[in-house]
């Protein structure tokens, strides 16, 4: 067989496989629908995920969803990214303030009073001092937990509140005094601290007062947070746990803005939210939020665009995490399904591919009202015609290969 019947053969080949061979960003709707495990378009259900026993929805053959973005569908997708757009925070719930009580560190200052003058501690001699009591210097709480009394003895603070403390004095002297009476007060204090660290202005440690300070009001003792509260994350360190919200929340949701416990460490550290954008966009990669919320007409701008010498207007496919729990509310918002037999999945998080088409005029409106998550991803597919045009390249080279080959051997 001559070169050139082999080469020729060999195009042939090529020319049949080439469409599928072809380099390309991503897939082609076609492909996404064909493998969706349930796909709703607005009016209808097309397909619906069967679960077996012992199964989960994040199978091993990869279940998702697909929902097309249109008049049908748009409104209920943004009423119930509202109730379902973020994952739930781990954070404490509604806490009382505490209460005031002696630790290791404070400074107290002790009074005691009697009755009369010539007692245990008030001279009989007149005019001595202006009343029948007597302020001892002020007693740093040691690191067992005590303060010494004369006369008293040692007597347990930490744990306690200053009027329980006097208590504790008053009865330790009631047979050596003239019936006693003891004030107890803060001199300073040292032992309800709490430390507030990271992407604050003045990270420091200070000392809780009475005003039961919530958790806004210590960050902003810090001189709050050095970048904006949609990209700051609250990290709080208490009773060895670890808990963290965005601050966001905690200006949104006032339950959140919980009072402070002694001890307490807060951390603050940044961390922008953003989204993925690859096929033919302006400008691929990881871009940042830069604000509050996004929209996807926004976060096609901030791509700078569709490409108009690749792009398919109507192939934008945003690929999201959703909870099975929003699925389960659109299709009962749209009369689609009301029996939710996923229950046992509420809190489980399945693949989510949304479909927008730009083609119809509609479709800028459709994208204005589209909320887009962080780490989001946005692909938007080429055009078919593209895809000809790099089989015609191809086949053009193959051919001016043959007959290159061809003239080298004849």
């Amino acid at each position: 067989m001559s070169l050139k019947r082999v080469s020729t053969l060999c195009f042939l080949s090529l020319l049949i496989s080439s469409c599928g061979a072809l380099p390309v960003a991503g897939p082609y709707s076609h492909d996404l629908r064909k493998d969706a495990a349930i796909e709703i378009t607005g009016h209808r259900i097309s397909k619906d995920l069967e679960i077996n026993d012992n199964s989960t929805i994040m199978a091993k053959q990869m279940k998702y969803v697909v929902i097309d973005i249109n008049e049908h569908t748009i409104d209920t997708i943004a009423k119930n990214r509202k109730a379902y757009g973020k994952k739930p925070a781990n954070w404490p719930e509604k806490t009382k303030s505490h209460v005031t009580k002696v630790d290791v560190g404070d400074s107290i200052s002790i009074t005691i009073y009697e009755q009369n003058s010539g007692g245990l501690f008030v001279p009989k001699e007149a005019g001595v001092r202006p009343g029948n009591f007597i302020t001892l210097p002020p007693q740093i709480v040691d690191s067992y937990g005590y303060i010494t009394v004369p006369y008293a003895g040692s007597i347990k603070a930490t744990g306690k509140t200053t009027a329980q403390i006097g208590e504790a004095i008053t009865s330790a002297l009631s047979e050596l005094a003239l019936a006693p009476q003891v004030v107890v007060s803060f001199s300073s204090r040292g032992g309800t601290e709490v430390s507030v660290l990271g992407a604050v202005r003045n990270a420091s440690r200070f000392s809780l007062g009475f005003n039961n300070e919530r958790i806004l009001d210590v960050i902003a003792a810090a001189g709050g947070p050095t970048a904006p509260g949609y990209e700051t994350w609250v990290s709080l360190q208490r009773d060895e746990k670890e808990y963290s919200v965005i601050m966001d929340n905690l200006l949104l949701e006032p339950s959140k803005n919980i009072f402070m416990h002694p001890n307490d460490t807060v951390y603050l550290y940044r961390e922008a939210e953003v989204f993925n954008v690859y096929g033919a966009a302006s400008n691929q990669g990881t871009l940042n939020f830069n604000k509050r919320s996004l929209s996807l007409s926004e976060a096609l701008g901030r791509a700078q665009g569709l490409q108009d010498n690749r792009a398919d207007p109507a192939e934008i496919y945003i690929y999201k995490e959703e909870p099975y729990a929003y699925i389960q509310a659109i299709k009962e918002d749209l009369s689609l399904g009301e029996e939710d037999k996923y229950a046992q999945f509420v809190a489980s998080y399945v693949p989510v591919i949304y479909k927008l088409n730009l083609r119809e005029h509609k479709g800028f409106f459709f994208a204005q009202k589209f909320p887009v998550s962080n780490q989001d991803t946005i692909y938007i597919a080429n055009a078919e015609s593209v895809e000809y045009l790099k089989f015609l390249d191809i086949v053009s080279n193959t051919s001016t290969t043959v007959e290159n080959t061809d003239n080298t051997f004849n």
